[in-house]
């Protein structure tokens, strides 16, 4: 750098800093580096051997200089006289350079002077300020002001120290007490922490699943689903585990209705509740967690269960089940006049709710109830064991969505026991009612339910659940007499019908009712086969008594009349079972009626069917409805069919 203004003579001046001090001081490092090559290590030196080393120097030293002054003195006699113009132009240039050094100087403190003026007098501090300053830091951007001088006595000083003694000892109190309310704090907080852990611990060890939440990686969660749950219901079986201030937990299930809800089922008969299943108390806020976590789990169990009868019932129309959007329920027929309605209730909390007495149809409420949560828990088995089977082929085709066959399973098993109860209600009365006319030959029937293995591949919980309500089979045999059997197999499918269907067969092949009254195979009303034993136990009454040759009765093309020569006329006598209607309900009736052929002349009503002449008649048992056991009609007094057939022989 130069100085924007030269010397008069116009030579140009370098600026260079002062040279620094040189230091020919020898490194430790070096130096020891040295000695050791020089002299060895230091391990030979001993202080006899330095004293005596530095006594030869000494000496040696004397003759050295005395030889080095002799040689000295010839030296300095043949050197020449110095260069007397070189001294002067290196002193010339010495003096030019602190010339320099100086002027450099001056003209920083000028400019530093200028720019402290150019805030108070610009005009006269810029003549004196150099362009370079100026564009570099511009004008009026430093300034000075006197200060006063300071007014605190040493009273003041003394009670400032006191001040600031006070207010050190002020803070030292506040940071004592401050980290004393932090020990308390943090003791408080271990205590709620120490309470937190042991209650997740206990969730865990209950055996709910204890994971992190997927959008807190620092929030504890935990799932009470179902992993085999439609997905709707498995995102929402995720709820957070989170700590009140006292450590205690609660269950966080965020956007979700807490509402605890339950699926009651109630039977109807004409209009009137006659079976209804108990809603639960719901579980109070300051139960244990893991009460709490049960109570959610049957929660979403009963919202998932709702939503699945919900979209099976669109497709169960043609067997009366209907949703009713009013009230939000779904009705299921079993006769025309009983009805199983399902719908989805909160769970109260009052504590002094009324409990409903004991109904008749209960038992059924609680089945279905039962039933339904099974065949839901069943719908679940099985999404797993396809999930986990190997993948069937790649097709363009979707696989449907289908519903699960809920309420499908519930009217197939209904409609099975509902085929064993009419057996029941058909067989029991007719064997009574053949009893009670003191028949000769009894009747008797059992009904066992079919024992062949089923569905052999299934797991053995899906195979008892699903033989419970799919190919459901029972054998009725109704044995009127010893060589000869009546077999009714009663079969119930859940697809693609759902209701019972019954094979009939009559053995052994050489029974005469065989050819008479021979059986359908197939029926699928149970009407036809209510006639059809109706029509074959008429018949067989027939065969009985007409291989009676005592009684002179003969067999005719119509297997349930026989006939037989009386006099100058025939007559014939008919047997006829049926079912009476009653208050009390359904009974059965043996009806045995004999008439004339061909009637004699002059008698009324002989033959015709309107009435009952001479030598005719008709006798009734009745067991059930609101008939009774005891005989009616013409000929009171009899008590076998035998006997009514020997006075039906009489002129």
């Amino acid at each position: 750098m130069s100085s924007p203004n030269g010397l008069s003579n116009g030579l140009p001046i370098s600026l260079r800093p002062a040279p620094k001090p040189t230091n020919n001081a020898i490194p430790l490092p070096l130096l020891i580096s040295r000695i050791n090559a020089e002299r060895g290590s230091f391990r030979n030196l001993s202080e006899d051997s330095l004293r005596q080393e530095i006594a030869e120097a000494e000496a040696g030293g004397n003759k050295e200089e005395d030889e080095s002054s002799s040689d000295g003195e010839d030296e300095e006699e043949e050197k020449e006289e110095p260069d007397r113009m070189k001294e002067l132009l290196t002193a010339r240039e010495e003096i030019l350079g602190q010339i320099e050094h100086a002027h450099n100087s001056a003209m920083i403190a000028l400019d530093f002077v200028s720019l402290l003026l150019s805030k108070d007098a610009p005009v006269q501090a810029s003549t004196s300020m150099s362009p370079a300053l100026r564009e570099a830091a511009g004008m009026g951007t430093l300034g000075a002001d006197k200060t006063q001088a300071s007014r605190v006595t040493d009273q003041q000083k003394q009670e400032n120290k006191k001040v600031a003694k006070g207010w050190k000892a002020s803070n030292l109190n506040k940071t004592v007490d401050s980290i004393l309310a932090s020990a308390t704090r943090l003791e408080k907080e271990i205590d709620a922490e120490t309470k937190y852990w042991e209650q997740v611990l206990a969730v865990s060890e209950s055996g709910w699943a204890v994971c992190r939440m997927p959008q807190e990686k620092h929030t504890l969660g935990v799932r009470f689903g179902f992993a085999e749950a439609a997905p709707a219901f498995r995102n929402r079986s995720l709820a957070a585990l989170r700590r009140n201030p006292d450590g205690s937990i609660y269950l966080d299930q965020g956007i979700i209705s807490k509402e605890p809800q339950y699926l009651r089922v109630r039977i109807e008969t004409h209009g009137i509740t006659t079976g209804e299943t108990i809603l639960p108390k719901a579980v109070p806020e300051d139960a244990p967690i893991q009460d709490l976590i049960f109570q959610a789990r049957n929660t979403i169990f009963a919202a998932e269960l709702w939503q699945e009868l919900h979209r099976e019932s669109r497709n169960l129309a043609s067997y009366g089940v209907e949703s009713h959007s009013t009230n939000d329920t779904i009705t299921c027929p079993l006769s025309p006049t009983k009805y199983i309605v399902l719908d989805l209730q909160p769970l109260p909390n009052d504590p002094f709710r009324p409990v409903l007495g004991k109904r008749p149809d209960s038992y059924l409420a609680t089945a279905v109830h039962l039933m339904l949560h099974l065949l839901l828990s069943l719908a679940h088995r099985q999404n797993h064991r396809k999930r986990t089977a190997p993948p069937p082929p790649i097709s363009h085709t979707q696989r449907p969505n289908q519903a699960y066959h809920l309420l499908r399973s519930v009217i197939t098993r209904l409609s099975h026991e509902s085929s064993i109860s009419s057996l029941h209600s058909l067989l029991a009365p007719l064997c009574s009612t053949l009893a009670s006319s003191t028949h000769p030959y009894p009747l008797s029937y059992t009904i066992t339910p079919s024992s062949t293995p089923q569905f052999p591949h299934l797991p053995t919980p899906e195979r008892i659940l699903t033989s419970l309500v799919d190919r459901l089979e029972s054998i009725t045999v109704l044995e009127p007499e010893t060589n000869t059997t009546l077999t009714i197999q009663s079969l119930t499918s859940l697809l693609p019908f759902s209701k019972p269907t019954f094979r009939l067969s009559l053995t052994p092949p050489t029974s005469p009712l065989v050819g008479i009254c021979p059986p359908p195979q197939l029926l699928g009303e149970w009407s036809q086969v209510k006639e059809y034993v109706f029509w074959s136990v008429g018949c067989w009454l027939g065969v009985r008594f007409a291989e009676e040759r005592e009684g002179g009765w003969g067999r005719t093309t119509q297997g349930n009349v026989l006939r037989r020569g009386v006099g100058e006329g025939v007559k014939q006598v008919g047997f006829e079972v049926g079912e009476v209607e009653g208050e009390d309900g359904g009974g059965i009736r043996i009806k045995v009626r004999w008439e004339w052929m061909r009637g004699v002349e002059g008698e009324v009503g002989a033959g015709n069917g309107k009435g009952l002449g001479r030598g005719e008649g008709e006798r009734e048992w009745v067991v059930g409805g609101s008939g009774s056991k005891e005989p009616n009609g013409v000929g009171k007094g009899f008590e076998m069919i035998r006997q009514v057939l020997e006075e039906a022989g009489r002129v």
